[in-house]
């Protein structure tokens, strides 16, 4: 979320894309996190619990501009400035929401609907004043959309490395992984990784652990590719349509009894199996183990890079080395794709 449009209210300076900011749970306002650090609280905890909002400090910013709006018959979107025709609901130019009150806008919504809400509005959707200020309902939200999970950048996180140069290394998906690694120095164990589970290989490879990417890759791909060769083979399709003709017959077809087959087609016809059995364990044992892995990963790259990058240069070391490689990734997974659907046209 981007609050480009805003300026600081401690320093006055408008907010840039880059910027770290943090959003007071309690109002929603947004600060640049070294200005709330600085005054250690939001600039706006004096009106806490009169009912002020930055929502609503904005929409009332807002009111004589929409008195202007309604004499020239147009909207100006507060995101961009573009003037829009009165009748329209969102932006021509950037696609905000035009109405800044969620509840005025639902009713002129209401009346384009002749009386019926309208079902593309989401009162949620954006950023203050065009929705609700970062889960303002529920301030544990506001914590989610932290960039630092609530850390300090100069706070130690492990050894000399603070969670701002963490944040810096990983990237992508940040207050999660510094939630985590929180977690494995606090309890020394780590939580099951879904995303690893699912992705396997590849997501070790997306987050720049090749060697353990390419290992889990060629078990996966191994155990996938020979899955689909090995029900390719003549001799297993013979096995598996015999085994179907015989069961239309009546006859008793078991894995008790090997489905009556010899022990060298028996085990031809499970191979098949046997691969996607290798394939779920690498799943499970990725998901087991991605956190811990890119855990150690991370503090020995950053270590690495700190003791051999100058103090000038760390930002953009730490940036460059680490963060996540997603045109590799989306390579293996058009690969595997591929090599899982591939055997169905010789089949």
């Amino acid at each position: 979320m981007e609050f480009t449009e805003y300026k600081c209210p401690v320093c006055g300076e408008q907010f840039k894309k880059d910027d770290d900011i943090v959003v007071c749970p309690e109002c929603g306002a947004p600060h640049h996190r070294e200005c709330y650090e600085k005054e250690g609280r939001c600039h706006f905890a004096d009106k806490h619990g009169d009912g002020f909002s930055f929502e609503k400090e904005q929409s009332g910013a807002a009111d004589d501009q929409a008195e202007q709006n309604d004499e020239s018959g147009t909207v100006v979107c507060k995101r961009c400035g573009t003037d829009n025709p009165k009748e329209m609901f969102y932006c021509s130019n950037c696609g905000a929401p035009l109405y800044g009150n969620n509840e005025e806008a639902q009713n002129f919504g209401q009346n384009q609907n002749n009386g019926q809400p309208n079902p593309n509005f989401n009162q949620n959707q954006g950023m203050p004043p065009f929705g609700v200020p970062f889960g303002q309902a529920n301030p544990q939200m506001a914590a989610a959309f932290d960039p630092m999970a609530g850390m300090k950048s100069d706070e130690p996180l492990v050894d000399d490395i603070t969670a701002g140069e963490a944040a810096k290394f990983i990237g992508k998906n940040t207050p999660y992984y510094l939630r985590v690694f929180s977690f494995i120095k606090k309890f020394k164990k780590s939580r099951f990784n879904f995303t690893a589970f699912i992705l396997s290989g590849i997501y070790f490879l997306y987050r720049k652990m090749y060697a353990l990417g390419i290992l889990f890759s060629v078990l996966t791909f191994g155990s996938t590719i020979a899955s689909g060769y090995i029900r390719t083979l003549p001799a297993w399709q013979n096995i598996y349509n015999n085994l179907l003709q015989a069961q239309k017959t009546g006859q008793i077809v078991s894995f008790t009894n090997n489905f009556g087959l010899s022990t060298e087609d028996f085990l031809l016809f499970i191979s098949p199996l046997i691969a996607n059995v290798i394939s779920m364990a690498v799943m499970v044992i990725c998901g087991l183990i991605a956190n811990k892995c890119y855990y150690n990963h991370s503090i020995k790259k950053i270590k690495k890079i700190k003791s051999t990058t100058d103090k000038e240069l760390l930002t953009e070391a730490l940036e460059t080395k680490g963060g996540v490689n997603l045109p590799l990734a989306i390579s293996i997974v058009v690969a595997l794709i591929i090599a899982n659907y591939l055997p169905i046209f010789f089949m």
